[in-house]
């Protein structure tokens, strides 16, 4: 998926507590060194870029998905907000690893309508969903969770 020179961080990990996805925080890690398995990408925030995947691959509305209290909750922050951890929720985490590549591909294509990806390649969309779903299924193979650290 092809982003902006300039940005924000924002890789896509998974931790088997939300204790131990908040320590990236307080500690100076890599998230690409075990214990973690991370998908790194630019520019996608859970709550609101992902929300309208989550609404078309879960077939819950977007008032469902908004309302879901794990939906970009915020479990860490440092300095002033200017790096934080935020989970995906279970229910996204579920339809992710149980979608087929057909499935998200339509997701891509939905999903390039959206405001924020209008004129994008669906392509890159939808690799960028089939690795999050690839990260999906082995965190749910290993009982985890999906969350999100941002860096800005």
């Amino acid at each position: 998926m092809e982003q902006c020179g300039m940005g924000f961080v924002s890789d896509y990990f998974s931790a088997p507590s939300d204790e131990a996805a908040a320590r990236v925080i307080g500690i100076d890690v890599d998230l690409r060194e075990p214990p973690y398995d991370v998908l790194q990408i630019k520019n996608i925030i859970p709550g609101y870029h992902l929300a309208p995947v989550e609404v078309f691959l879960a077939g819950r509305s977007a008032e469902a998905v908004k309302e879901n209290p794990r939906n970009g909750m915020l479990l860490a922050e440092a300095g002033d907000q200017e790096v934080v951890v935020l989970t995906v929720s279970d229910e996204f985490t579920a339809s992710l690893a149980g979608a087929s590549g057909e499935r998200l591909a339509e997701a891509a294509e939905s999903w390039s309508h959206f405001e924020d990806f209008q004129g994008t390649d669906t392509s890159g969309l939808a690799g960028f969903l089939g690795d999050l779903a690839s990260l999906a299924r082995r965190a749910r193979a290993r009982n985890e969770r999906l969350y999100c650290y941002l860096g800005i």
